[in-house]
């Protein structure tokens, strides 16, 4: 599967390794401004087009267009599925929605062969108040037909301002084709939601990996387990992931030790990339289900993968997306980025699940069914004493 998604104004994917990338610019920039590889010969036809252009052009764009344009297209050759651009305006916004804010109608899209697609809405939003449902698809925004357009271009048209207002056409759910105007806000993203069900089953929802994302986990199963939980449905369902990072803290949640995820570069043996391991201090004691879909992704398919790989609990639910791929943000230096696929990741067991997914120990589709089977599978794991390695 090679449908991306978005939180909506943000225009892709989420880069796992993101945050690194920024705090190491000013550094890279020191070190590497001037010192990267000599352009080639058949680079000359570039510059003199350029020149070409603003000499003779008719309707010569501004250099800022140009630029953006080359850039763009040669992002485009990659044939990289998650490779997109992001000027400095969406590059702000991509870094506030890592720290659980953004600037939108608060939707979550993904690419659909007929168009993007409404995969999710976040609760008390310009969009659950206007009443757009999951499963609809985008057909315009503001009059532009955008069934051809990418999700990080549709997701760059619907953000923007608070209080500014947008119009989504939309079609596929119960109202059929029809127009919504919405004002946009400002968001700020759930990340944990968590309660007590039954007296003794704990309930945690993690709905994207962004910073401290590992942290509040941890601290969201130590309430629960204070309130007398003796066991933990981790909910993933339709998470599209996050960073890297706290893929690898929300796992050591609940993994004492042992690799979580490794990660491999271009070139590198299987033995030469990145090896992430448990850090410690796990809540081994508490029996453990992972809830998972068709578009629990990235970040997500790294923690049921390495519980289902470590042996440390059940995954219940669809087959997970299948992204086994680490997407880095490079800043460029009039202050846009691009991201491009530069790695792949392997679970415990050295699978890669790129194009496969996770499947599930107990497959079950519907929402309601897939929470019973995660909630029944949970009551056999305590009455069997639990699971752990």
């Amino acid at each position: 599967m090679n449908r991306s998604r978005a939180w909506v104004p943000i225009t892709c994917l989420l880069a796992l390794e993101l945050l690194a990338a920024l705090m190491l610019y000013s550094y890279r920039v020191g070190l590497e401004r001037g010192s990267g590889p000599r352009l080639p010969p058949e680079f000359a036809g570039v510059s003199e087009l350029y020149q070409r252009i603003q000499r003779e052009a008719v309707r010569a764009p501004s250099d800022e267009v140009l630029a953006k344009g080359a850039i763009e297209g040669m992002i485009s050759t990659l044939g990289d599925p998650h490779a997109a651009y992001f000027d400095a305006e969406e590059l702000v916004a991509f870094t506030q929605m890592l720290d659980g804010e953004l600037e939108g109608i608060g939707i979550q899209i993904q690419d659909g062969d007929l168009g993007p697609v409404v995969v999710s809405v976040i609760d008390a939003t310009p969009a659950a108040e206007a009443g757009i449902e999951a499963g609809e698809r985008i057909v315009s925004v503001d009059g532009k037909d955008v069934r051809d357009v990418p999700t990080e271009g549709v997701a760059g048209l619907i953000g923007g301002q608070p209080g500014s207002i947008v119009t989504l056409g939309l079609d596929g759910g119960s109202a059929g084709l029809r127009e919504l105007k919405m004002t946009r806000a400002h968001i700020e993203l759930p990340d944990v939601e968590s309660r007590l069900e039954d007296g003794d089953i704990g309930y945690l929802r993690l709905v994207q990996f962004s910073h401290l994302a590992g942290r509040r986990v941890r601290q969201s199963a130590l309430d629960l387990a204070a309130r007398g939980a003796r066991g933990l449905v981790l909910d993933l369902r339709g998470n599209p992931g996050g960073l890297l990072g706290e893929a690898v803290d929300v796992t050591s949640v609940f993994v004492e030790d042992g690799v979580v995820v490794s990660v491999r570069g271009r070139g590198e043996a299987p033995l030469e990339g990145r090896v992430y391991e448990a850090a410690g201090d796990a809540l081994e004691d508490l029996p453990l289900v992972v809830l998972v879909d068709g578009w629990s992704a990235s970040a997500s398919e790294i923690v049921a993968g390495a519980v289902q790989d470590l042996g440390r609990g059940e995954i219940v639910g669809e087959t997970t997306y299948g992204k086994g791929t680490v997407q880095t943000v490079q800043l460029l230096e009039n202050g846009s980025g691009v991201k491009f696929t530069t790695a792949e990741y392997f679970t415990p067991s050295g699978d890669s699940i790129e194009g496969v997914g996770v499947v599930p120990d107990r497959e079950v589709t519907g929402e309601d069914a897939q929470l019973a089977s995660a909630r029944d599978t949970l009551r056999q794991l305590l009455a069997a004493g639990g699971a752990t390695r």
